[in-house]
This record gives C-alpha cells, sequence and structure tokens, in this order.
C-alpha cells in the first residue's frame, strides 16, 4: 500500500470530495485498493480524530471517529491517515492514533500534517491572503476541484478564526456513514 498511496492519488481522492457523495465515494474509492475505512462513533471525553493500522494481512484499516461533525474536517482527518500509510506505516508499528488538534506534535505527525494539507490544497495554490470571502472560496475550489468547504476549514484554521465565513461551508459528515 505505501507505494499505492502518494501524493498524487491522494490528490485524485480529494478531488472527490467536490461531489455531495464525496464521502461514499472515497469509501469505496479507498476499498478499490484495499484500504478498509471504518466510521466509528465518537467517545465521550476522548479526543481521538483517526488511527490507522495494519490487518493481519497487511491491508491498512483507517478509522475516524468524526469528532467533528464537519466535512472538512473529515478530508483533512482522512488525509492524514492515508499519508501516515505513504510515509510512515512499514510494517512495524502497530497503531497511529491521532488527536488533530494537540499542538507541538512530533515530526512524524508534522509530516502527516503537511502531506495531507498537500494533498488538499497544493502549497503552490494556497494565499491565504486571497481568500477573502465566500466568492474567493469557491474560485479556488472550482480551479483545484475540491469541496469548498475544504478550503474555509483551511482558511479558518489558519486564521485561528472558526467564525470566518458564518455559517457558509459548515457542510455535516454524519449523515453519509
Amino acid at each position: 500500500m505505501k507505494h499505492t498511496v502518494d501524493l498524487a492519488w491522494m490528490r485524485k481522492l480529494a478531488q472527490l470530495s467536490w461531489s455531495e457523495q464525496g464521502p461514499v465515494l472515497a469509501k469505496e474509492y479507498l476499498n478499490k485498493y484495499g484500504i478498509h475505512l471504518i466510521i466509528e462513533p465518537h467517545l465521550p471525553k476522548a479526543y481521538l480524530d483517526g488511527a490507522v493500522c495494519l490487518t493481519h494481512k497487511g491491508n491498512p484499516v483507517v478509522a475516524l471517529t468524526l469528532r467533528h461533525d464537519r466535512l472538512d474536517n473529515f478530508w483533512f482527518s482522512l488525509m492524514h491517515e492515508l499519508a501516515h500509510i505513504a510515509l510512515h506505516v512499514d510494517g512495524t508499528e502497530t497503531w497511529y492514533l491521532d488527536i488533530l488538534d494537540v499542538q507541538g506534535a512530533d515530526e512524524v505527525e508534522q509530516e502527516a500534517d503537511a502531506l495531507a494539507q498537500e494533498s488538499l490544497i497544493p502549497s503552490a495554490s494556497w494565499n491565504l491572503a486571497k481568500i477573502t470571502d465566500a466568492t474567493d472560496v469557491r474560485s479556488l475550489a472550482d480551479k483545484l476541484g475540491v469541496s469548498p468547504c475544504i478550503i474555509a476549514g483551511r482558511a479558518r484554521y489558519d486564521l485561528n478564526n472558526h467564525s470566518k465565513f458564518g455559517t457558509a461551508f459548515r457542510d455535516k459528515i454524519r449523515g453519509h456513514f
């Protein structure tokens, strides 16, 4: 799997986010490549966002909790776990468990974050100063072929302003699973 999951493959997957059925299509896409996606209920007082491990046959399993019921969080969490497969999973580890809100993560987590970000929004296309309103969000989303929720979510995160864009681009994810 390590050689299947790379930046180009992840970007192709990210483009499924444009569809209203993107999360379901993502699960089908992953299954086609032998990667199992499971959605687990969020456990109260637990801050786990996702995890990745290998089955006894060596197939990756990505588990997401949907702790934050937002489309942008789903896609980032998914890409973060897939980044672990691309960069770190070599069969010697048992699990990668992720709490994505934690600041000062170790180098492995920083690498996974960076690849996840690059797969969703290439750094060459990202200019936070040019994302000032909903029109800018939609324009970049159209250019990249991804959900505008991803663009808005990244802007909110980078600005540390989760009220940016008001109620726009706050699609929910739990109804898909």
